[in-house]
């Protein structure tokens, strides 16, 4: 069965286009002008978009699937036009181990509807203690290592994680928070917080961390 879909502007690497895009077999075959298929839809004053990828996804599977599955996460996003998500690693168990990430990776294979990309913890147990195995876990494809909701507390531990991501070839994510400066809040810090009396969530919280990992990253390289 071929389609095709006339008319529209198509976001290619070398730039938007206005021309038809033709798909068989749930392929794309061709991009160009004039061109023939069984089936025309027309859609013009459209866009068409490469797959979305999107780099902070929650699935919450395994542990919290009332809240949430690796399926019911996929349907959601190929619905928006989703056909990757990395899926971030505070699940329970975390994913500071082999066996999580591949059931992670395993189930999105099931589902089959977008690929599904298994993030790594930095510290065991998104903790900030230690740190996780992140060579074992660059040697089963994770890429990107994050403790997500929490940031990396101890500059030692993040320094030793940053040098490491250095020799795996992997990329960090940080939850850029001083967590001692946000105990209890409820909003941000201004002059309405004062006013209602409730504790506020300062700027300075994300600023600091920021600041950190930039002369971190400068160290390490």
């Amino acid at each position: 069965m071929s389609v095709v879909f006339r008319g529209g502007n198509i976001v290619t690497n070398e730039g938007v286009v206005n021309a038809d895009l033709v798909v068989q077999g749930g392929q794309i075959s061709g991009i160009g002008s004039g061109l023939a298929a069984k089936e025309v839809v027309d859609i013009s004053g459209l866009t068409v978009f490469p797959g979305f990828v999107d780099l902070h996804a929650h699935l919450r599977e395994p542990g919290r699937e009332d809240t949430e599955t690796i399926e019911t996460g996929s349907r959601a996003g190929a619905k928006g036009g989703y056909t990757a998500v990395i899926a971030m690693p505070n699940t329970n168990p975390a994913q500071d181990n082999v066996p999580t990430i591949e059931f992670v990776r395993l189930q999105g294979q099931r589902a089959g509807l977008l690929e599904v990309i298994p993030s790594g913890c930095i510290t065991m147990g998104r903790e900030g203690k230690a740190l996780a195995p992140m060579a074992e876990l660059a040697k089963v494809g994770v890429k990107l290592f994050t403790d997500d909701g929490s940031g990396v507390q101890d500059p030692l531990l993040m320094r030793r994680a940053m040098e490491y991501s250095k020799e795996l070839n992997v990329v960090l994510g940080q939850h850029c928070e001083v967590s001692s400066l946000t105990q209890g809040a409820v909003m941000h810090e201004c002059g309405c917080s004062s006013d209602l009396g409730v504790p506020g969530w300062p700027s300075i919280a994300e600023e600091l961390m920021v600041h950190r990992d930039i002369e971190l990253a400068r160290l390490t390289g």
